[in-house]
């Protein structure tokens, strides 16, 4: 599914314009209701800040309008699964694993290979392999492969290009065994897809299943939303999968012509810049005042908007702002993420980690010349 879509930011009915609308009434009021403040204080709320981060760089109304599909266009229960979200995000700690990015990982688990983005499908989805003969149950922590899954789902979030809203998901079972079946991460990465980041799984292909794995099957679909479940293909040959996949984007142990996964460490460079983002005090407040001051005016005219008719003005002053929103959250990207294989690999471009350490360099040897 795509922005084009019915139900989704290009093609709203009236009906599903009002339940959107409703719904930020819904998340304002609860927000600052349950913390008795104001709007000017919605962003220094535990579950204001967390909803902005939410956001990052996207559209917000695309972001709502997931739960709002999710949940059937019921405004109670999306307003039900969004503060879920926040209250685990927040518990969780999503917003520092984003921080300290591949860090925080076991290096030995990447290198296993076993989960890895490999560019885009036919549609223009980006691909999740994921290659289940190099998961062992508890090789390592279950924290630490949790850990890794949902960084891969922030980054999958960098990896759409509008109008495309939605990952696919290669499941490899070649060589499938039994020491390869872990049902609790399976049912968290699946309570992470229906709960968490609803509506981002576009297709989840399963590959080569051994027939070992038709009992595993009947207990994991029983987990699943029947929206979900329809998503899923089990795919047989090569023919199966080209129908989705260009064969220059399959890996060629599926006989594919992609390369095998080689994860490419951070360089000498990428610690230069991390550690003078780390030291840029003055750049960090000021990029973090900006995007609250955003966030503020984006909020309030966001407000306005949901509770009155059609309004052009407003329509306008809101376009403007959710532009104002994305650029500020932009200037606050270096100093809470960090680059990756795939920013190293070239599937992720953010610029701004360049610029922003070149005006770090040039404040720097200004201030030594007029020392």
């Amino acid at each position: 599914m795509s922005a084009n879509d019915p139900g989704h930011i290009n093609d709203l009915s009236k009906d599903q314009e009002e339940s959107l609308k409703n719904f930020w009434i819904s998340i304002i009021d609860k927000i600052t209701n349950k913390n008795k403040i104001s709007l000017e204080d919605f962003y220094d709320s535990t579950y204001g800040n967390e909803l902005f981060n939410l956001f990052a760089s996207d559209n917000p109304d695309v972001v709502l309008l997931r739960r709002l599909r999710a949940r059937k266009w019921n405004v109670n229960l999306a307003l039900e699964q969004l503060i879920n979200t926040l209250a685990w995000r927040f518990q969780w700690g999503v917003n520092q694993l984003v921080a300290k990015g591949e860090s925080e990982l076991s290096y030995q688990e990447i290198l296993t290979g076993k989960t890895f983005y490999i560019g885009y499908d036919r549609f223009g989805r980006p691909i999740n392999y994921i290659s289940v003969k190099n998961h062992i149950k508890g090789q390592f922590p279950s924290e630490t492969t949790e850990k890794l899954t949902v960084l891969s789902m922030e980054i999958g979030r960098k990896l759409l290009h509008c109008p495309v809203e939605s990952v696919t998901l290669i499941f490899d079972m070649t060589e499938f065994s039994m020491k390869n079946m872990d049902y609790q991460h399976t049912y968290f990465l699946f309570n992470l897809l229906q709960n968490y980041y609803p509506e981002s799984l576009g297709l989840a292909l399963i590959v080569n299943a051994p027939w070992i794995f038709n009992r595993c099957w009947y207990i994991i679909k029983r987990w699943l939303d029947p929206v979900v479940e329809s998503k899923v293909h089990f795919i047989n040959n090569i023919d199966e999968l080209t129908k989705f996949i260009d064969l220059s984007n399959i890996p060629k142990h599926l006989n594919g012509n992609k390369p095998d996964f080689n994860y490419i460490p951070p360089t000498e460079q990428d610690n230069i810049m991390l550690s003078a983002f780390q030291n840029d005090f003055s750049g960090n407040k000021k990029a973090r005042e900006n995007h609250q001051q955003a966030s503020i005016n984006y909020l309030r005219i966001t407000y306005q908007w949901a509770q009155t008719n059609h309004n052009k003005d407003l329509l306008e002053q809101r376009k403007k702002a959710m532009e104002q929103l994305r650029d500020a959250y932009e200037q606050l990207i270096p100093y809470i993420t960090t680059r990756t294989h795939y920013h190293r690999y070239g599937l992720i471009e953010e610029p701004i980690f360049y610029k922003t350490y070149q005006r770090i360099q040039q404040e720097n040897q200004q201030e030594s010349v007029h020392f």
